[in-house]
């Protein structure tokens, strides 16, 4: 099948698809008010509470703490689930609540904030009905209207990016939104180009060092590779195969040459219902699919039909770190791993129903050697427990040393394993050797960002950049670290007056 039937054949059928996947998700809503009490006793969860309709519009000015560099100006962007209840009912699942972008802008001595709901037209569709109506990863609602494509059911709730004058709110199925970074007001959804209407765009893009915007998009059979210049205008896209069809693929890496995606044996099973009580008891809706392996799909950038995939044992992989080519054409990705889909089936279902966790098994940074040529693969584990990997900017698809995560325990001492995160780490993917700074249990670290400073070249020549929730002041706080001292803990802080519902993903936008 040629690229341009193949396009049209994926545009058909992606609206039946998407009005199948809306109607057969999992638990019906709880009662709100089962959450509000149970997070009374346990003050870390306060801010999974989320917002509401009256309080998805956010200002303010941050209290400053130590000292903000003079050369340090921008904005910083985030973004996550923020609205969780509407007429009474809370959705069951992390991952189904409505996309809040926060954006700090930093500068003139001052840090302040500015967070907005996207206004999606799922949302908008609900704050004019009073009540949820569309259906959601974990969260069935019931009496869901007629959908014309996966736009109907888009939270935009993952990552948050500003490229080529707007900011981009992504998420995994569906179309970019676009916000004015002026006020984060919403434009609308983003269509690249004549029938790309709705083709889904995911939320792990990468941009490489020359302002070039890359990305993937998955919709059963379909694997969709988008190329975005500079100046936000399509270059090409391309309609090929998964070759793991319905699995939930997150992330993806580039090269100079190559597209890298991480295939994990994940089935996302909308038919399989949570236990009565939502608790992750009886059949998961996400799968992990029996003697499937971990299959990473390395393609070719200008003609993704020049492809090789390996595969591995199996494991669940949300997030990449960055990939490159050696000088012998082998090409080395950096991914955080873990053995199981807990986190997926319970920790985020926890974490809504405001109850204490039972840790799922630990993660861990992970180093393949991928060699085009054979078809073999070397793969080496770092014992650490990390998440939200990230890289130097400018060396996005280049050779990196460090690697920036947040983590739950420190390997040098308790080792004692925290389902929320609590310290920021770096790692010397060449000697294993970790750097951290842990900000205490009472605290939620969010990922953080390389921030590089102005006029410098070196990888560690660079702030880091990310937000926590501080348990003991109930607010959250905008912290500034260096990276060649990360165990000295931040140099300043910025505290809001409030907090924010915690977020996913998110980047840094130099002024």
């Amino acid at each position: 099948m040629g690229a341009a039937m193949q396009r049209r054949h994926f545009l058909q059928v992606l609206a039946a698809a998407a009005a199948t996947a809306s109607g057969t998700a999992t638990a019906k809503p709880a009662r709100a008010d089962r959450f509000t009490a149970a997070f009374e006793s346990q003050p870390l969860l306060r801010p999974f509470k989320g917002v509401g309709d009256a309080t998805g519009d956010l200002q303010g000015r941050a209290l400053l703490r130590g000292r903000w560099p003079t050369e340090l100006r921008g904005r910083f962007y985030r973004n996550g689930p923020a609205l969780f209840e509407r007429g009474g009912e809370r959705y069951h699942h992390w991952f189904d609540g409505d996309g809040m972008v926060q954006q700090f802008t930093i500068g003139n001595g001052e840090v302040t904030h500015r967070g907005r709901l996207v206004q999606t037209t799922k949302l908008r569709a609900e704050l004019a009905a009073g009540r949820f109506l569309m259906s959601a990863f974990g969260t069935q609602v019931d009496g869901t209207p007629p959908v014309g494509g996966p736009d109907a059911f888009n939270t935009a709730n993952t990552n948050a990016l500003e490229h080529a004058g707007r900011v981009l709110a992504l998420w995994e199925g569906g179309s970019a939104w676009a916000l004015d970074p002026k006020d984060l007001s919403t434009q609308g959804p983003v269509t690249w180009g004549k029938d790309l209407a709705q083709v889904p765009f995911s939320a792990h893009p990468k941009v490489d060092a020359a302002g070039h915007l890359w990305n993937i998009g998955t919709f059963g059979k379909a694997m969709v590779v988008w190329h975005i210049d500079p100046a936000g205008q399509l270059v090409k896209v391309q309609v090929g195969e998964s070759p793991y069809p319905g699995g939930m693929v997150h992330d993806m890496a580039v090269t100079a040459r190559w597209v890298v995606v991480p295939l994990p044996p994940i089935q996302l099973q909308f038919n399989k219902p949570f236990g009565p009580d939502g608790n992750g008891v009886g059949p998961r809706p996400f799968a992990m699919d029996a003697g499937q392996p971990l299959r990473v799909l390395v393609m070719d950038k200008n003609d993704i039909t020049k492809r090789r995939v390996f595969e591995l044992p199996p494991q669940m992989v949300f997030h990449v770190g960055n990939a490159h080519e050696r000088s012998d054409g082998r090409i080395v990705l950096s991914f955080i791993g873990v053995p199981d889909a807990w986190f997926l089936n319970e920790g985020a279902v926890a974490l809504m129903q405001g109850r204490e966790q039972a840790d799922g098994a630990a993660s861990s940074t992970q180093l393949l050697t991928l060699d085009m040529a054979s078809g073999r693969v070397q793969q080496h584990r770092f014992d650490n427990d990390a998440e939200f990997p990230r890289v130097d900017p400018r060396r996005v698809g280049q050779r990196t040393r460090w690697l920036l995560t947040g983590t739950g325990w420190d390997v040098h001492a308790s080792r004692q394993h925290h389902a929320l995160l609590h310290g920021v780490q770096l790692l010397d993917t060449e000697t294993g050797r970790q750097r951290r700074f842990d900000h205490g249990e009472h605290a939620i670290v969010e990922e953080h960002v390389f921030v590089p400073k102005p006029g410098k070249t070196g990888e560690l020549d660079a702030w880091l950049l990310g937000t926590t929730f501080d348990a003991r002041r109930q607010a959250t706080v905008l912290n500034l670290l260096d990276a060649a001292h990360i165990e000295d803990g931040p140099i300043a802080q910025a505290v809001l007056p409030y907090l924010l519902p915690p977020g996913f993903h998110g980047n840094f936008t130099a002024a």
